[in-house]
């Protein structure tokens, strides 16, 4: 038995999914067995909690699932404080399950409300980074994101050849609502010829001016890693399609800088929209491991007691920090690295 008197637990995995999330639960299932607590899954994140539907855990029906892509207990984008009576339902259903801590897995907005419902509900509740656009503050890596990073740099690896046979320029969307690495670390890997990140907003003419100035100097294809959250300079923004944390729906913005140099070079590139082939899939060893890292550092929280705290990795060592810490702001790519990257793939401006 936990030494804190914990003896039931339940997980929930929120947002968007990632691969390492089913390794998080097999080891969490596994580690919080051997302190003696029963573990539940919620079924598609807080929908789950509001509506009383959780699973039981065990490590008989974990066993396997690991080094696969998504998360077997389901997941939702769930805003339960822009329900109403949603907070109250999800208190009573961990009232008769009987839950003494909740461990909730996901980006900013899964742990957005983790942390208000630890914090005004009082409820215990341990956070887990887990986003493939790893946004999130305090932590160096989160749950997904070096597998999502394989993913683009395999796929895009696999076009390339057409690009050059065919002397085009490939335009390459990849995930990335506010924060561009993914499309950074991507592009640093491929080599890519320019990268464009919503931190900081696109010049058409001078990514145009690249594109004629590089063809000019004997390379007559290119790759451009766009980040489907990019903002193009003197473009009005569209507020439309809101979901209930505030994000606008996204992708297909690369169809329309595609246009736009088009028109200013007589050249009309090809564009790529990786979509979900970036979340899915067998996690690579690194997530792997840092699902099992994570797990391993709910468990520690839960014999000592620890709550309101986000497992995290820092300088390649497991560290906890603040919820409120880890959500308080979205965590960008500095100029310095936006700058560096650019500076590997532009060597034709």
């Amino acid at each position: 038995m936990a030494g804190t008197g914990i003896k039931r637990a339940a997980i929930l995995t929120g947002g968007g999914d990632s691969s390492g999330i089913n390794d998080f639960i097999r080891a969490a299932v596994i580690l919080m067995e051997k302190q003696g607590i029963s573990v539940r899954g919620v079924k598609n994140s807080y929908r789950g909690l509001i509506n009383g539907e959780l699973i039981d855990l065990n490590s008989r029906i974990v066993d396997g699932i690991q080094n696969t892509g998504g998360t077997i207990i389901g997941t939702s984008r769930t805003n339960c404080y822009k329900i109403e009576g949603a907070v109250e339902k999800i208190i009573k259903t961990i009232e008769a399950e009987k839950l003494d801590v909740l461990i909730c897995v996901g980006g900013n907005d899964t742990l957005g409300i983790a942390n208000r419902l630890y914090e005004e509900e009082k409820i215990k509740i341990i956070g887990v980074p887990q986003t493939i656009d790893n946004d999130l503050m305090e932590t160096d890596y989160s749950i997904g994101f070096h597998t999502a990073v394989e993913n683009i740099v395999k796929c895009t690896n696999m076009f390339m050849s057409s690009a050059m046979s065919h002397e085009r320029e490939m335009l390459v969307e990849v995930m990335g609502r506010d924060s561009g690495f993914l499309a950074l670390n991507s592009a640093i890997v491929l080599g890519a010829d320019y990268l464009m990140i919503p931190e900081f907003a696109i010049d058409i003419e001078k990514i145009s001016d690249y594109i004629v100035k590089k063809r000019n100097a004997g390379k007559k294809y290119g790759l451009f890693i766009v980040a489907e959250g990019v903002q193009i300079q003197g473009a009005k923004q569209i507020q439309d399609d809101i979901d209930t944390f505030g994000h606008k729906k996204l992708g297909g913005i690369t169809y329309h800088i595609a246009e736009l140099v088009n028109e200013k070079t007589n050249l009309k590139p090809n564009v790529v929209v990786l979509g979900y082939t970036q979340r899915g899939g067998r996690p690579c060893p690194y997530d792997a491991y840092l699902s099992s890292l994570f797990a391993k550092g709910v468990a520690e929280n839960i014999a000592d007691g620890n709550f309101g705290k986000m497992v995290a990795v820092v300088n390649q060592k497991p560290v906890n920090v603040r919820i409120a810490d880890a959500v308080r702001e979205i965590r960008l790519v500095s100029k310095e690295d936006y700058e560096f990257a650019l500076s590997l793939g532009n060597i034709y401006a």
